[in-house]
């Protein structure tokens, strides 16, 4: 027992041994030094996450970067002596043309719909400090985890805003380079395999997002990782390959919530190989190993999104924010997930067949309606080779992923851009089918017959891919092909667009010296408001979701509470004006001076031409006051009434018409407004009539206009008309206010007046 622990030391000192020789400089020198690069930008990206609690930027920073490096050289430590060299012509038939796609738009700064809604912001905030400021209220469209938004977000510092999506083309090559090791043991040529993994990668999906700052790519090289090490063809080193699966798939989780569904399938092919290639007699020791590791890996899989996961907990009660709120039931958002119907599959039969019926409906794959039909191929392929390839262990597990992440995507979602993953496995089953037809068709023109449909298919996939790449993207940018006059102008910025107010005039940047609190009211506002004044808070109400529920309104007002007497803004254009006004008296609040300003983005041509308008508060100006405001919404703040019915008849004669007199008392801070110049936006009470077991009998009865203004705390009576039921029974007779065209007070969280009525 006494040599147990020189024992241990003695292993615990071989393997620090090893691993020391697999991350030597020799090993760093290959290109290992690419990917290992881009992970430490990955790890970087989670651990300042990890430290924006700490307000002195410079120790935030150092710390983060000390743990990113820790997390890196794990990850290149786990890695084994796994070699990801690849031969000199991946660099001319792969990296060459994917950088000549790249340079079609770099010139001109990207503009995308959800690059200037929210990536932009997020990663300006995160690199600043906390994601959110006290008095935001969603700013953005929806809370998404931040951490690819700063992997771009670092890459953009260094690099300017043009070059800063060159992490983008980085993460393609280390895909490459991924799939050349994978087809490495199926096409020997470096030549024919350079021209399969180009293959591969000649996705219009793919190429659409190059250069632009969308988050999608990112995760690809971890994904693919992660596939490979679970179809590993070994039984030892379980507890790293576990921890390293963890790692992968935890950051690829935490740039993409949807990448879950891919993780799964993954998960379980690696449980299953892992199982099955121990020798019975060890198989239930390799079970209890898994088991054992399995917390490990639980731990280190969350790790990554356990800061953004937080912190939506704590302000909304669901930690995936907004989506299963079935399941977490936050307050802050009605219960159901969001949905959009514009994509994906209508019904189940759909749902099953998504992956041959998308390609007859490419309008419903995403905004850009455009497809080759790489996933569709897959699809089909892969369960081909759980036929033909089934004694192919690799391939086996291959085509099931690709079947069941298919299904499940197509459950989720069917929207295309999440799908980027299968479109590279399904390259590699055509590849491997190629290849097996290759190797089992007998040495005559067969041979080449059998190969001639499969390199047909690839070659019209791929130029209808490149031809879809030469028009389209998702900024709708057009290539410097079309338009060498602005290349000519625009490759200036080129490694000098860092700053974002250095291309705005010193006039210009005054108009914003005031903003206190920015109204946001408009799409693609959000990055502009960041860029301008990054230490502004934000109050969104452009999105009506966040005000469907009682709480999430009165979060509002508390907002708008606390911004008493700051002075607040809104930017917006001059097609969403009147859509900015709507939004703004939604909930109270107005437009007063205007002026315009003129906003280049990162460039001398690209302009914004916007509004800057000051926003005043209607409940602030009136609270307490007897003077209301008329023609516009009530805020939500407003919505609290209370209302009473002294004398109501206990009985009442089927279909007899009666007037009763309802007190209605103003309970909110805010003056109600009297009779107004139309019936929209006329405050009333009304009634309607329900069963004695709450079904509804009549929804729209008597309705008794405010014709005064009513002073807070104040109380009015009005007669009402009603008319009771036609057929005798039991009732309830339910009393509200109403703002008509806006809302009932009962939907507002205001208390509801019922009284029992019996009818004879």
């Amino acid at each position: 027992m006494s040599y147990a622990p020189a024992s241990r030391a003695h292993r615990t000192m071989k393997n620090s041994s090893d691993a020391l020789r697999r991350i030597s400089p020799d090993k760093l020198k290959g290109d290992l030094a690419l990917s290992s690069s881009i992970f430490l930008l990955y790890a970087l990206a989670i651990t300042c996450q990890y430290c924006t609690a700490i307000s002195h930027q410079l120790l935030a920073s150092s710390l983060a970067f000390i743990f990113a490096m820790a997390i890196s050289v794990v990850y290149v430590t786990l890695l084994d002596s796994r070699s990801e060299r690849v031969p000199w012509q991946f660099w001319l038939i792969v990296a060459l043309p994917l950088l000549a796609i790249y340079l079609l738009r770099v010139d001109f700064p990207d503009v995308s719909f959800d690059v200037l809604n929210y990536h932009i912001f997020e990663s300006e905030r995160i690199l600043r400090g906390p994601l959110y400021l006290p008095l935001d209220f969603f700013p953005g469209s929806l809370p998404v985890n931040p951490t690819p938004d700063v992997v771009t977000g670092l890459s953009r510092k260094l690099l300017g805003y043009r070059l800063g999506t060159f992490i983008n083309y980085l993460a393609l090559i280390w895909t490459g380079m991924l799939l050349n090791r994978a087809l490495r043991a199926y096409v020997r040529s470096a030549w024919l395999r350079s021209l399969g993994v180009l293959f591969i990668l000649l996705s219009e999906q793919l190429l659409f997002q190059i250069n632009n700052y969308m988050v999608d790519l990112l995760a690809l090289p971890l994904l693919l990782e992660a596939t490979f090490v679970a179809m590993e063809r070994r039984m030892d080193r379980i507890w790293q390959r576990t921890v390293l699966l963890s790692l992968l798939l935890g950051i690829a989780i935490a740039f993409k919530l949807s990448n879950l569904f891919i993780a799964g399938p993954i998960v379980l092919v690696y449980i299953v190989n892992v199982l099955s290639a121990a020798e019975q007699p060890a198989r239930m020791r390799t079970f209890w190993q898994l088991v054992k590791v399995a917390p490990v890996g639980t731990m280190i899989f969350l790790a990554p999104v356990a800061p953004f996961s937080f912190l939506m907990y704590r302000l909304t009660g669901n930690p995936i924010f907004p989506l299963y709120n079935g399941i977490f039931k936050s307050p802050f958002w009605p219960q159901g997930a969001p949905f959009d119907p514009r994509w994906g599959p209508h019904n189940l039969y759909e749902t099953l067949t998504w992956p041959i019926v998308m390609f007859l409906h490419p309008d419903r794959l995403s905004e850009c309606p455009f497809y080759s039909g790489r996933v569709t191929l897959g699809f089909l392929f892969a369960a081909i080779c759980l036929v033909v390839g089934w004694r192919d262990k690799t391939i086996r597990y291959l085509a099931f992923v690709i079947l069941s992440v298919t299904i499940l995507w197509s459950a989720s979602s069917g929207y295309i851009r999440y799908a980027l993953y299968l479109e590279l496995l399904s390259g590699i089953i055509v590849i491997w089918l190629a290849a097996f037809a290759w190797q089992k068709v007998p040495r005559n023109a067969w041979r080449v017959a059998a190969q001639v449909p499969l390199w047909l298919l690839m070659l019209g996939q791929g130029y209808y891919a490149l031809r879809y790449t030469m028009n389209w993207e998702w900024s709708q940018r057009q290539p410097i092909t079309r338009r060498d006059e602005y290349f000519r102008k625009e490759y200036k910025g080129l490694l000098r667009d860092h700053s974002f107010r250095s291309y705005i005039s010193d006039e210009e940047l005054s108009l914003f010296n005031n903003v206190e609190i920015w109204i946001e009211t408009t799409y693609k506002t959000s990055a502009l408001e960041v860029l301008l004044r990054p230490d502004v808070p934000i109050i969104a109400v452009r999105m009506p979701n966040f005000f469907e529920t009682n709480v999430a309104r009165d979060k509002f007002g508390e907002m708008l509470q606390a911004a008493e007497g700051k002075r607040m803004f809104t930017l917006t254009t001059r097609e969403s004006l009147d859509e900015a006004r709507q939004a703004l008296a939604a909930r109270g609040l107005s437009m007063g001076t205007m002026r315009t300003a003129s906003i280049n983005y990162f460039s001398d041509a690209l302009k914004f031409e916007v509004f800057v308008a000051e926003v005043h508060s209607t409940w602030q100006r009136n609270s307490g006051s007897t003077e209301a405001v008329k023609g516009v919404p009530m805020p939500d703040l407003a919505f609290k009434a209370q209302l009473s019915v002294a004398n109501l008849p206990a009985v009442m004669h089927a279909g007899q018409t009666y007037v009763i007199p309802v007190a209605l008392t103003n309970n909110s801070k805010i003056a109600w407004p009297g009779r107004q110049e139309t019936w929209q936006f006329q405050l009333t009470i009304g009634n309607r009539w329900l069963t004695s077991t709450g079904q509804l009998v009549t929804n729209i009865d008597g309705r008794a206009a405010l014709t005064e203004d009513l002073a807070p705390g104040r109380t009015v009576e009005l007669p009402l008309t009603i008319k009771a039921p036609t057929a005798p029974g039991n009732y309830v007779l339910e009393l509200d206010a109403v703002q008509e065209g806006v809302a009932w007070f009962g939907d507002r969280g205001s208390e509801v007046l019922s009284l029992k009525v019996k009818v004879q």
